[in-house]
């Protein structure tokens, strides 16, 4: 069976990606990253979902863009801490 490239399956996939890289640290994210997945949800209703209104439809899209904008930030952040850790241990060793 073909898997549909859906915004939710999208999303799934950058949430294993960003799992895969930041490990623990994802917990810094999860509330963004939950807006974000309540966000996809109401734009892109499941079949046989309530489709939102055209006001409340571009609303709720401004929304997702702020969120994704933030997401975007403390993922950043995160990623350079993740990478900061892991060279950390390692640096720290090869002075001393």
């Amino acid at each position: 069976m073909k898997e549909l490239q859906g915004p939710r399956t999208q999303l799934g996939r950058l949430e294993q990606s960003v799992r895969a890289e930041l490990g623990s640290l994802i917990a810094g994210a999860e509330p963004l990253l939950a807006q974000v997945r309540e966000g996809v949800a109401a734009l892109f209703p499941e079949p046989g979902g309530t489709r939102l209104a055209p006001k409340d439809h571009e609303a709720r899209h401004e929304e997702l863009l702020q969120s994704m904008d933030e997401l975007e930030e403390v993922l950043e952040a995160l990623q350079l801490a993740a990478r900061a850790g892991r060279s950390g241990p390692s640096t720290a060793r090869k002075g001393g």
